[in-house]
């Protein structure tokens, strides 16, 4: 193969690839025609892509890319799959072809740059979509929320005793009796009010100073 044609292979590979720095590499081998053209069909109506790759040439474009340790997993036949809505949908769309088609072999990959092994790919599996991961986020920043929109939506009963209930407090100037828990002035004698002084009978019935008898003086000598 001339110099000319393999910088014509290895720039269609960039090409192809876009500077995605999230995928697979696996194995084809065995994969009978029609299965393969039924394996691709599926994975491209998940926007998955798959190529077939000159290991050499993958090997120099994986490490311009700077994931030379994908080198490892390019022996033999090789193949690279990519694209989806994410790492997490990749792995999980591939690994359910591969127990279908029971020949396909995932070797590894790499996530964001990353290379990982074939029993990580495993473990990305497991993970939340990137559907699901959004939704969970929303249903954090919405919580406040509809909690708010609980509270305007209820009754209109409810919500005035709510609102009763925050105004009591600021009630307590004027709102509340006179400092004694007593009626204000007209209603009871104000605090030390008494009968003036000669209005009850003096001590011992007599009566007040000038209003009785005077005291019966000795008789002159």
């Amino acid at each position: 193969m001339s110099k000319y044609v393999k910088e014509l292979m290895m720039e269609q590979l960039r090409s192809d690839l876009d500077g995605s720095r999230s995928l697979l590499i696996l194995d084809l081998n065995d994969l009978d025609a029609n299965a393969e053209h039924h394996f691709r069909r599926d994975l491209r109506k998940k926007s998955i892509r798959l190529r077939v790759l000159k290991n050499s040439l993958a090997r120099r474009v994986f490490s311009e890319l700077g994931m030379d340790g994908l080198s490892k997993f390019l022996d033999g036949p090789s193949a690279v799959a990519w694209g989806g809505e994410g790492i997490t949908e990749l792995a999980k769309e591939i690994t359910a072809q591969v127990k279908i088609l029971k020949k396909p072999e995932i070797k590894g990959g790499a996530v964001d740059g990353v290379v990982v092994g074939r029993e990580q790919v495993d473990d990305i599996t497991k993970l939340p979509t990137r559907e699901v991961l959004i939704g969970q986020v929303i249903g954090l920043l919405l919580g406040p929320a509809r909690q708010t929109l609980a509270l305007l939506s209820s009754s209109s009963s409810t919500l005035a005793g709510q609102l009763e209930a925050l105004a009591k407090p600021k009630q307590a100037d004027g709102g509340e009796p006179a400092e004694g828990g007593e009626p204000a002035e007209g209603g009871e004698p104000a605090e030390g009010s008494e009968p003036a002084e000669g209005g009850e009978p003096a001590k011992g019935g007599e009566q007040a100073e000038g209003g009785e008898n005077a005291e019966s003086a000795p008789a002159p000598d």
